[in-house]
């Protein structure tokens, strides 16, 4: 998803011609409804959505960033390929969106909770494949 889609959902779900600042309260500002609202949002989480999809498939039109990790059922096992991690069967690389919460390795007080929590969380929440 890149800023020409957005541009194009706010120009037909909120009636917001440029998605720019114009330095002028009557440009920069607008009034818009509830349901546009709820439709921009809508079609903006289904347009990251689709291209999260596209990124998993291994197309790069206007793709999101993906990310590959372990898991052996519940368990994360690290970044990257099953292959890489591990012989049993059960493995399997999963396709995510971004998993920020792999920096937390970076400081021992806080890497048992990533390893054990947050990141296996957060891969299933942004599972995309």
């Amino acid at each position: 998803m890149n800023k020409k889609t957005l541009a194009t959902i706010a120009q037909q779900h909120l009636d917001v011609a440029i998605l720019e600042t114009r330095g002028s309260d009557s440009l920069d500002f607008h009034s818009v409804s509830v349901w546009g609202i709820d439709a921009a949002l809508t079609a903006a989480y289904l347009a990251g959505y689709a291209a999260a999809v596209r990124a998993a498939n291994g197309s790069h039109v206007d793709a999101l960033t993906t990310e590959r990790h372990t898991m052996l059922g519940g368990v994360w096992l690290g970044e990257g390929e099953a292959s890489e991690w591990s012989l049993d069967q059960r493995a399997e690389t999963v396709v995510t969106l971004p998993i920020p919460e792999v920096e937390l390795l970076a400081y021992h007080w806080t890497e048992r909770k990533a390893c054990d929590l947050l990141i296996p969380t957060a891969i299933r929440q942004r599972r995309i494949a």
